[in-house]
């Protein structure tokens, strides 16, 4: 049975940084060509004077560089140390199939995510707490269930996709480029490329490789 889950984990991550900014939300990650780990991210706050003194300070940071800067946020690429690396439980969750939907961090790391079978999010859960990760679930609930989540695909790449619909984008030939929607949209060329293609993968996996139906609906205790 394919599950959305909700959960929190608290990992020393950008813990430094968020304390300088109201939120955080990690819009990719993924291994650079030299192997390392690099993130995306958002950061939100009414003054973003401190953020880059805080990313420096942060010992989970290697090196960031600005990618783009609006009136409340500003978009980073992060590449992490080796302390970051040691506590990043995104190669456990490759190991195991879950794709991360959302990732927020405040005073925890909220996560979203679309995990395969209960197996798998039970080894995953281990996982994390072997390596003193508290981990905590808010909420489970089947795939098929999702409210407002059809698909698999969130508010944000559903979003994305349609304008990109409306615009012309997915013609032949295009009507529109991508910068043209990401402006649009009042996000960045790299978010909206990371949107698209997660929805659109979203969209494959839950229509042409639809998963079966589950054997029990709505939410579950795992308890």
């Amino acid at each position: 049975m394919v599950l959305i889950v909700e959960y929190e984990i608290a990992t020393p991550i950008l813990r430094r940084t968020v304390e300088a900014v109201s939120r955080i939300d990690i819009e990719e990650i993924y291994q650079s060509a030299t192997g390392e780990t690099k993130l995306i991210v958002w950061m939100y706050a009414s003054d973003l004077n401190g953020v880059e003194s805080a990313l420096a300070d942060d010992e989970t940071v290697q090196s960031f560089t600005l990618l783009e800067e609006r009136s409340d946020r500003r978009l980073y690429s992060v590449s992490l140390s080796d302390r970051g690396e040691e506590h990043l439980t995104y190669p456990a969750a490759a190991e195991y199939d879950i794709a991360y939907l959302d990732i927020t961090v405040t005073k925890d790391t909220r996560i979203r995510a679309r995990i395969p079978t209960r197996d798998a999010l039970m080894a995953y859960r281990d996982h994390c707490r072997e390596r003193d990760i508290p981990f905590r679930i808010h909420r489970i609930f089947s795939e098929s269930d999702a409210i407002g989540d059809r698909y698999g695909v969130t508010e944000h790449q559903r979003e994305a996709l349609l304008a990109a619909l409306d615009e012309g984008y997915f013609d032949v030939p295009r009507e529109t480029t991508l910068s043209a929607i990401a402006a649009t949209l009042d996000i960045s060329d790299q978010a909206l490329s990371a949107r698209l293609r997660r929805g659109q993968a979203n969209l494959l996996q839950n229509t042409l490789r639809k998963p079966d139906a589950p054997d029990e609906p709505g939410e579950w205790d795992p308890s």
